[in-house]
């Protein structure tokens, strides 16, 4: 059966913030009386959410943020992200054609992430990919998140389509166990942001570039 229901993880995958990212927290520690992250620092924090990213930045920058601390410095995060310029982020190469292209060949596709809500809707209205997409699940759509299997079939679901005819594609091991969660195969771009090796995650497709998706697609 041809997966004509596709799943895109966003950041890594679709979209490189790290930059920005990178830049923001920093400023956010700042305030806070910590150092700046380094890129490759914010990359191994990312993935999981933002409560994750926060607890993160606050280990690697000294002491562990208190659980009783956490709301409101969670609340203050998610807002100054959410109202940055976005200015170093951008989709990756041939993401914009790609989906395009997908579109046009009759698939439906959609956006789970573990990224909140306002930067999600943010950053794909800024980059001009919302139109791509019949469904978008961000980290405040549902109780649970990825790699809980949810996420994924309420994105199937919403599109009208079926779990046996659907397909996850990410770059990490966070979409990975999402993917085989939820029982569908999984394809991963090399370029994104994992933090496992992909011989030991062993997705069901690897690839460089995204324009060679649709390909790899009618071959699973």
């Amino acid at each position: 059966m041809v997966k004509k229901y596709v799943i895109f993880d966003l950041d890594g995958t679709l979209i490189d913030s790290v930059p920005d990212l990178c830049r923001e927290i920093s400023l956010f520690l700042n305030k806070h009386g910590r150092r700046a992250l380094t890129e490759s620092e914010t990359v191994s924090i990312i993935g999981n959410g933002a409560a994750m990213m926060l607890r993160g930045a606050y280990k690697l920058t000294g002491e562990a943020v208190g659980e009783s601390e956490m709301p409101a410095l969670l609340d203050a995060w998610v807002r100054q992200y959410a109202d940055a310029e976005m200015s170093l982020t951008c989709a990756f190469p041939r993401v914009p054609e790609t989906l395009e292209r997908l579109k046009t060949d009759g698939f439906k596709l959609a956006v789970c992430t573990n990224k909140p809500h306002e930067p999600t809707l943010a950053i794909l209205k800024k980059l001009d990919l919302a139109k791509y997409f019949d469904v978008v699940l961000d980290a405040d759509a549902l109780p649970v998140r990825k790699p809980r299997p949810e996420p994924l079939w309420e994105a199937v679901k919403r599109m009208g389509g079926t779990n046996d005819s659907a397909v996850m594609v990410g770059d990490s091991e966070a979409d990975a166990d999402a993917a085989r969660n939820a029982g569908f195969p999984v394809v991963l771009l090399t370029y994104g942001y994992s933090h496992v090796p992909f011989d030991e995650i062993k997705p069901d497709a690897l690839i460089d570039d995204f324009g060679d998706l649709p390909d790899v697609l009618k071959r699973l």
